[in-house]
C-alpha cells in the first residue's frame, strides 16, 4: 500500500501544506517506513541528520543536554510534524536529541528526495515557516525558563503538549521532571488549574479545556 493511502493524514502536514496534491502523494510515496516498537534515538545531538523524518503515528520527544549534562525537556512533537531537516540540509550536527516512545512510525525522507523537493519553491516557503515556528518556541522556552514560576511553566508546558490534542496524557513525575520542581508541587499547580475550570482530569489524563487560559500572560 501507497504511503499516501496508508497515511492519509500527513498530506495535511505542516511541510506539505498547500502544495499540489500530486506532489504531497509522490514525496509521501518517496519515504521510507520506520516502525519502533520500542523507544528509539532517531537523532542525536552533535551527531550528523542522515535527512528528515514525518511522523505518521505516536510522536518525538526532543531534548537538550547541556554542558553540565543536565537535560531539558523541549517539545513533544506529534503527529504530521517533521524533523531533521534543517542539520540535513546544512550539514550541521544536530541541535538536540529526538526520541520516539514504542509502537511509534515515521516516515524517512533521506537527502537526495529532500533537496529535489527544495526545487519547489513553496515547500521551501513551507520549510521556512516550520523554522520561523520553531524560533517563536525557543524564545518562549529561554523566557520562561529564566522568569517563568512553576506554575507559568507547568502551563506553558500544558499549552505545548496540548497543540495538537486537548488530552495530555503524563504521569504527574514526568510533568514534574519537566517543569523542574516536586510532583507534590505539580499536584498543587494542577489542583489550581482543575479549580480554575482550565483543565479537567481522569486518572493520568489531563483534558485542557480553556488553551487560552493556559498561555495567558505568556504566549505573546
Amino acid at each position: 500500500m501507497e504511503n499516501h493511502v496508508r497515511f492519509p493524514h500527513l498530506l495535511r502536514s505542516e511541510v506539505l501544506e498547500g502544495l499540489d496534491t500530486g506532489f504531497r502523494k509522490a514525496f509521501l510515496n518517496g519515504c521510507k517506513v520506520e516502525v519502533f516498537q520500542k523507544p528509539a534515538m532517531v537523532y542525536e545531538q552533535g551527531e550528523a541528520s542522515d535527512g528528515m523524518r514525518l511522523i505518521a503515528h505516536g510522536y518525538v520527544d526532543v531534548t537538550y543536554i547541556g554542558e553540565d549534562g543536565q537535560q531539558i525537556f523541549l517539545s513533544r512533537e506529534r503527529m504530521g510534524s517533521s524533523m531533521g531537516e534543517l542539520e540535513a540540509i546544512s550539514e550541521e550536527p544536530c541541535t538536540a536529541t529526538c526520541t520516539t516512545p514504542a509502537n511509534c512510525t515515521l516516515l524517512y525522507c533521506p537527502k537526495p528526495q529532500l533537496f529535489e523537493a527544495l526545487k519547489n519553491i513553496d515547500f521551501i516557503k513551507n520549510m521556512a515557516r516550520i523554522f520561523q515556528r520553531r524560533q517563536v518556541h525557543d524564545n518562549w522556552h529561554s523566557h520562561i525558563s529564566q522568569f517563568g514560576a512553576v506554575g507559568e511553566r507547568l502551563r506553558g508546558y500544558l499549552y505545548m503538549l496540548s497543540r495538537n490534542t486537548n488530552k495530555v496524557v503524563e504521569t504527574q513525575s514526568y510533568l514534574a521532571a519537566v517543569v523542574g520542581c516536586s510532583r507534590q508541587t505539580v499536584n498543587r499547580e494542577l489542583a489550581r488549574l482543575r479549580d480554575a475550570g482550565v483543565i479537567a482530569q481522569n486518572g493520568s489524563e489531563i483534558i485542557v479545556l480553556d488553551r487560552a487560559a493556559l498561555s495567558e500572560g505568556l504566549i505573546s
